[in-house]
């Protein structure tokens, strides 16, 4: 029996849509089984965010543990040692990963994720050392195109993402409007101007419940700003299955973001048949985010946000049809388990288009040569800290 080719995830360990995304391009894509596949979770031991807490549906599931302080030339060569020396693909949206097999002359196609513009960005710096950039939003593989036409020239494609989606509209009748967040607890979310948003609907005599359902670092800063409010519950579910029964209840979906890729939490909404109502951000937000289901705001523009919440709480008929049209579309466009196979069909042509030539090299600090004992460099970078 023919040995089948190896397809290695490696991303984040943390807890946000960059793992979301992986976990359900994984774990419902039927055409996974024609790889042997791995997830390799990386972890840097300073970072302090929430861990991704689901289960990989992989053959293998690795966490590959390492700090800022070490010698980068180890980190690397450790990292790709867990890719391993089989032909296939690596899927990635880290650099870290595409040096480690660049530096090692690793043999598999090297797919690099864009998730939003500080992956574009990162895209650029790797150059010919990434051989193909998928994007979840035509305006960010569009970006990636332009900006080096000839290195990326039938290697940038616009693949559409997905969630679960629902058997059934979930039907709601919520007397009280029930508003939910669903995100990282951080300034770049918006989560501060909730609360803003809120005291303008009570102005309004516009009465509603908040579910603010996420983890992060403003989580103490957002329980006290809230403390004398009696109109809030939150919520840190570990799994997507909580999320959804979450969803499931809730109205209409606030989201005041200003640093968006594609969101997941948008598709998670709208497939629960939620209203989303966020900032007018180019990307995945604008291929989602139409008149028929949803809202765009200026940049954090409280009253567009107060006066859509009150005009849909006065109008429950509307606030209907856009639910039902939030379900529709999202069973129609985004449906993982039919974006994620047009993904795997591109997995599965690593070898028509894996690059000829990699002339580029990663660059490295003075300190982080192969020559430089790990223990040393890190006993070092300790001192200095």
């Amino acid at each position: 029996m023919a040995t089948k080719p190896e397809i290695v995830f490696t991303f984040p360990a943390s807890m946000g849509g960059v793992a979301s995304f992986n976990f359900n391009i994984i774990n419902f894509s039927s055409s996974i089984k024609k790889f042997h596949s791995k997830v390799i979770l990386i972890n840097a031991l300073e970072n302090k965010l929430p861990v991704f807490l689901e289960t990989f549906n992989a053959d293998e599931v690795i966490t590959f543990d390492f700090s800022f302080k070490e010698n980068r030339y180890y980190v690397l060569k450790r990292l790709n040692e867990l890719l391993g020396k089989g032909q296939g693909c690596v899927v990635t949206d880290n650099a870290l990963t595409v040096f480690a097999s660049r530096q090692f002359k690793n043999p598999k196609t090297v797919y690099h994720l864009v998730h939003d513009y500080y992956y574009v960005t990162e895209a650029g710096a790797c150059g010919d050392m990434i051989d193909v950039v998928m994007a979840h939003s035509s305006f960010f593989r569009d970006i990636v195109f332009a900006s080096n036409p000839p290195l990326f020239n039938n290697r940038a494609f616009y693949i559409p993402y997905g969630v679960q989606q629902l058997e059934k509209f979930p039907v709601k009748e919520n007397k009280l409007l029930k508003l939910v967040f669903l995100g990282r607890l951080d300034s770049s979310k918006g989560i501060e101007l909730l609360y803003e948003i809120d005291k303008g609907l009570k102005h309004k005599r516009v009465h509603a419940h908040w579910s603010i359902i996420g983890k992060g670092p403003m989580k103490k800063t957002i329980r006290k700003q809230w403390a004398n409010e009696n109109n809030v519950t939150f919520y840190e579910p570990d799994t997507t299955a909580e999320v959804y029964d979450l969803l499931a209840q809730m109205d209409v979906f606030v989201f005041p973001t200003s640093f968006e890729g594609t969101p997941v939490s948008i598709m998670e909404c709208i497939s629960n048949g939620v209203v989303p109502i966020t900032n007018d951000l180019p990307g995945g937000i604008r291929d989602i985010v139409t008149e028929k289901i949803g809202y765009r705001c200026s940049m954090n523009e409280i009253s567009e946000y107060i006066k859509i919440i009150s005009s849909l709480h006065h109008d429950r008929q509307l606030l209907v049809a856009m639910q039902q049209s939030c379900y529709q579309l999202a069973k129609k466009n985004y449906d993982i388990r039919n974006n994620a196979e047009l993904y795997f069909e591109k997995f599965l042509q690593f070898n028509l288009l894996k690059r000829e030539k990699k002339l580029s090299l990663p660059t490295v600090s003075r300190m982080d040569k192969r020559y430089y004992p790990n223990v040393f460099v890190k006993m070092l970078r300790n001192f200095k800290t």
